[in-house]
């Protein structure tokens, strides 16, 4: 962690009680407030009010497990099945950094991707208005399949 970041980031104290408080804001927080730090791109670091010890990756495993619990569903099964195959394994560290990596890479592409997508919507939308191409529902289905192939392709060779 740089000096930098050290002074822009909260520290949230974690009581026995299981609260939490904001020592920056002087104000007791909820999960879902850390939440929306995260989403807001706040930088927070969890310590045991007690010891010290860090808990910031508890805490955010802990997000994690109730956005998941509310239905949500980025991280499939067999995603999760294979994380916890590499607990303890030699290859631990190289998996870790390489998820940060990709999932880096992939906040880089997304708004490449994203203005891409946005543009074969309009190309779609653009293509359907018209009566004089007399464009079916069908073939509306094709050109969204056909945009969103080449949109995958893209991004294949993004990543």
């Amino acid at each position: 962690m740089t000096p930098k970041q050290a002074a822009n980031q909260v520290v949230i104290r974690k009581y026995a009680n299981r609260r939490l408080y904001d020592t920056n804001a002087s104000r007791y927080v909820t999960i879902d407030d850390l939440k929306l730090m995260v989403k807001n791109s706040l930088d927070f670091r969890v310590v045991d009010a007690k010891n010290g010890q860090d808990l910031t990756r508890f805490t955010l495993v802990q997000i994690i497990l109730e956005i998941e619990s509310e239905g949500h569903k980025l991280l499939p099964i067999g995603v999760l099945q294979q994380l916890i195959r590499f607990y303890g394994d030699k290859m631990e560290p190289i998996l870790s950094r390489y998820l940060e990596r990709s999932m880096n890479a992939f906040l880089d592409h997304q708004g490449q991707a994203e203005d891409a997508l946005g543009a074969s919507f309009d190309a779609i939308r653009s293509s359907g208005n018209g009566t004089a191409n007399n464009v079916t529902s069908t073939d509306n289905l094709q050109l969204i399949r056909d945009e969103f192939d080449q949109l995958k392709a893209k991004l294949d060779r993004l990543g």
